[in-house]
């Protein structure tokens, strides 16, 4: 149904607070110069634009799920980097507690950030062990940022002062066969994209991310539907930095710069809070945009990072079509099993 007139009203504050936060943090991180300040700006512009509690306690959790997942990846890079297939069953398993816990709606964004933190560190380790330990750390700081700059602009702001943090009361025993079921689907989809995207050379990160957020659909139907949604907002993304890069090739002035991040995520946090069930298209361009354009120097003015995000959201898309259609008693239409709210729809998930 149409937006009443005070909806939208809500809509364009809520929008013009996210996007102000957003050129905030991207000024901190540039002047703090993080190696990735592009994580930081998304962070904060995640942690507002869409929340089923408080956006303080989105927050929180994304903050603790992310400190898990990156731990449980430098430990499976630092002991298991030469046992490669043991680190994938020990993925497997932490994937399907991460994900049962998440279906049960306890906590269940923290589990949901720790099952993708856990899936990028380790894919980091194992490709540049040296390194592992330095960029978890550094990717660590670029959240702690983004999550302190949303919650103090949104006290600040006036619009949020609740610090309750809800834990969900659906008990986790005895097992519910349901949420085993599809853990089990998701982590089996991972590990198998994990493979193929390494024999075939294509970005593992950014397909197996994928695999997480499109298996946490409720039927088959609404993970295609996501799928299609994500593509989308990449390509609303792509657009919009492509725009920036000529406009910023022209006029090469920070202030120019920051204002196009500052527009573009005030349209992303809009198009998210008024576009219905097309809600995740402007979530993934809130998310991709400073992806691209939020890079060093050198960087500016590449789409590679547009371009293997696609190509994983394509992969990661075709591995979870083939494994859940195939997968036993998980719904390939209108039937969604009994899982968290936070699941319901496909705007109500993001990275």
């Amino acid at each position: 149904m149409p937006l009443s007139a005070a909806k939208k009203r809500e809509a364009i504050g809520h929008a013009l607070l996210t996007a102000i936060a957003s050129l905030i943090c991207l000024v901190l991180a540039e002047t703090w110069q993080l190696e990735h300040a592009d994580l930081a700006v998304w962070t904060t512009f995640l942690v507002m634009a869409q929340y089923s509690f408080t956006s303080f306690q989105k927050g929180i959790e994304r903050l603790g799920g992310r400190a898990l997942g990156i731990l449980a990846g430098l430990v499976l890079t630092t002991w298991l980097n030469d046992f490669p297939f043991v680190a994938l069953g020990l993925i497997g398993i932490l994937l399907t507690s991460f994900f049962y816990v998440y279906f049960s709606g306890r906590l269940a964004y923290t589990f949901l950030q720790a099952g993708l933190y856990l899936v990028a560190v380790f894919q980091i380790g194992h490709s540049e062990p040296t390194l592992a330990v330095h960029e978890g750390w550094e990717l660590f700081l670029a959240v702690v940022l983004g999550v302190a700059v949303a919650n103090v602009t949104t006290w600040l702001a006036g619009t949020e002062g609740d610090l309750t943090i809800q834990l969900g009361s659906a008990p986790l025993f005895p097992l519910r066969v349901d949420w085993m079921n599809q853990s089990l689907m998701l982590s089996v989809t991972v590990v198998v994209t994990l493979v193929i995207a390494h024999a075939l050379d294509l970005p593992a990160q950014n397909a197996a991310i994928s695999v997480l957020l499109l298996t946490i659909s409720p039927h088959l139907q609404a993970l295609i539907m996501k799928g299609e949604l994500r593509i989308a907002g990449l390509v609303l993304a792509t657009l919009w930095s492509l725009a920036t890069f000529v406009i910023v090739g022209l006029l090469p002035r920070f202030p120019i710069f920051a204002a196009l991040v500052f527009f573009g995520q005030f349209l992303a946090t809009y198009v998210t809070l008024t576009a219905g069930q097309y809600a995740y298209v402007g979530l993934q361009m809130g998310l991709v945009m400073p992806m691209i354009v939020v890079a060093p120097p050198t960087e500016f003015g590449s789409i590679e990072p547009a371009v293997q995000r696609l190509e994983g959201v394509l992969l990661g898309l075709a591995a979870s079509i083939i494994v859940a259609g195939l997968w036993p008693q998980f719904p390939l239409g209108e039937a969604p099993p009994a899982v968290a709210p936070s699941t319901a729809s496909p705007g109500e998930i993001d990275v």
